[in-house]
């Protein structure tokens, strides 16, 4: 089903790790580095849009709000090159970190922030675009999100039902992965 994926690379270098970047792989290919962000930033947790013209991730790119933000990158064609990153605004990002975005398949977006009041460390909260902007953003409360760090959720398909992953007391050790 799937041609082309994108995924985070953080690589290690002398037991440290250095800036993580977005890379793009198609089924029968290399992966190679999306060059959207300065080498000296990182930028990670890639999704992308169900046509493929538009790319999320998360960066501590300059021209944010503080810690890590969504922004978001645009390209008229599969084949165009990706335009300059855009801020998703103050409505999703916060002084803290907004991390992991995901973008379902209705056109809504899902993100784990420390900044927005929540239940713990990092809380899910989705968000929708009407008129231009990224607003009416909401905490998706207990049972998604716990006294933990809750990130990473994804949907399958247009179902109501998915994968986040969690830190939660009572899993296994470390981040687990959940189903809903």
């Amino acid at each position: 089903k799937y041609k082309d994926y994108y995924f985070t690379r953080c690589p290690i270098i002398k037991d440290t790790e250095v800036n993580c970047k977005i890379m793009h792989a198609s089924k029968t290919g290399e992966a190679e580095e999306i060059q959207l962000v300065p080498d000296t930033i990182t930028a990670g947790h890639p999704t992308i849009t169900k046509d493929n013209l538009k790319l999320y991730f998360s960066s501590n790119l300059d021209g944010g709000y503080g810690g890590k933000d969504i922004w978001m990158v645009e390209r008229e064609s599969k084949k165009s090159d990706w335009g300059e990153p855009v801020n998703l605004g103050p409505d999703v990002n916060t002084i803290g970190d907004e991390v992991f975005p995901y973008i379902h398949e209705d056109g809504s977006l899902y993100f784990s922030s420390n900044g927005k009041p929540g239940m713990g460390g990092l809380d899910i909260f989705s968000s929708l675009y009407k008129e231009n902007y990224w607003g009416n953003v909401s905490n998706l409360k207990f049972p998604i999100n716990s006294e933990g760090d809750d990130f990473g959720i994804v949907f399958e398909g247009l179902n109501n039902r998915g994968f986040f992953t969690s830190n939660r007391k009572g899993g296994k050790g470390g981040d687990d992965i959940y189903q809903f």
